[in-house]
């Protein structure tokens, strides 16, 4: 979409999908009239939200709308839908996946060496960094909760396109990066994934929070599952299918109410090439029910498709 403004699609539904694998109403950003018997219960605001709902990019409703929901009409919406439009809030998010310290020698380390503390440490310095600078709006590190996990550590910056420039960031992170993790310092060696992504889908649960505030709670902890596709292979198909693939759907349905879910979102990379998908599952009281969070692990794995873990956040700005 062109101009100055880009809206982004919200709305509610009590259920996101029912037992039977065909998408409904239910599942997309509008709810029935048996829901919606009035016009005066249509939503108004973000903050009069009552229901789960889809928020979905305008530009993005014929990539990430599930498949065999009609297209709504955002400007004149019939009856049976309930909408809401609200501004873009040209945010981008700008990831950095770290995976364990191997040290260059493994015959010469030391028993007393942890170089998972230190992989730690070096990654909160990193943190701080970026956010002494003041180029990303909010920012927070994830840890991983498994022991022998591909990543260990994952960084997440929001960054407002309106006063940052977020390929700037990127290269500028990419540097402190390699220079504060050179292998010469730290005698190990680490791979670093980055990548810039932008919000396509999410499934929110109210109260919402726009703005995004940091620090969360302390017994928040994320469901954080990593899909790389080959160039070319992130066709529209794909796409309108993401509540399957990317196990957002059994998230959504199977979780338990104990863990506190708040909002599942899908980022998409924006870089060319091959393209990466990152599913974020945000729970309130994960830490505080941890089994009960940890249920679905065993079957979001077994699909052998991407990478999953549980984590939670240890430093934030």
């Amino acid at each position: 979409m062109g101009g100055r403004r880009k809206p982004s699609c919200r709305g509610g539904g009590d259920s996101l999908a029912p037992d039977t694998p065909t998408p409904t109403e239910s599942r997309h950003v509008s709810f029935s009239t048996a829901d919606c018997p009035s016009a005066a219960a249509a939503p108004v605001s973000l903050a009069t939200l009552d229901r789960d709902c889809f928020i979905i990019p305008v530009a993005r409703l014929d990539r990430f709308l599930p498949a065999g929901v009609p297209m709504p009409l955002l400007r004149k919406s019939p009856g049976r839908l309930s909408m809401l439009e609200v501004d873009d809030p040209k945010l981008c998010m700008l990831m950095h996946l770290m995976t364990s310290l191997e040290p260059i020698d493994p015959v010469l380390e030391s028993p007393l060496d942890c170089p998972a503390t230190q992989q730690r440490s070096n990654a909160i310095e990193l943190l701080n960094e970026v956010g002494a600078a003041k180029a990303a709006a909010q920012g927070m590190l994830l840890a991983n909760l498994e022991k022998n996990a591909e990543f260990p550590f994952i960084s997440y910056y929001v960054v407002d396109k309106r006063r940052a420039d977020p390929e700037e960031l990127y290269r500028d992170l990419r540097a402190a990066a390699l220079r504060r993790f050179h292998p010469r310092l730290t005698r190990h060696t680490v791979e670093h994934t980055l990548e810039l992504f932008d919000e396509v889908a999410t499934i929110a649960r109210p109260p919402l929070d726009p703005r995004r505030e940091r620090p969360p709670p302390p017994a928040t902890g994320y469901i954080v599952s990593v899909y790389r596709v080959f160039q070319g292979d992130d066709r529209e198909a794909l796409e309108r299918n993401w509540l399957y693939w990317t196990g957002a759907r059994m998230l959504y349905r199977y979780l338990p109410k104990s863990v506190g879910l708040r909002r599942i979102t899908l980022h998409k990379s924006v870089s060319g090439g091959d393209k990466m998908y990152l599913l974020l599952c945000e729970c309130s009281n994960f830490l505080d029910n941890l089994s009960a969070a940890a249920i679905l692990l065993p079957a979001m794995r077994a699909r052998l498709c991407g990478y999953t873990g549980l984590y939670r956040t240890c430093q934030s700005f």
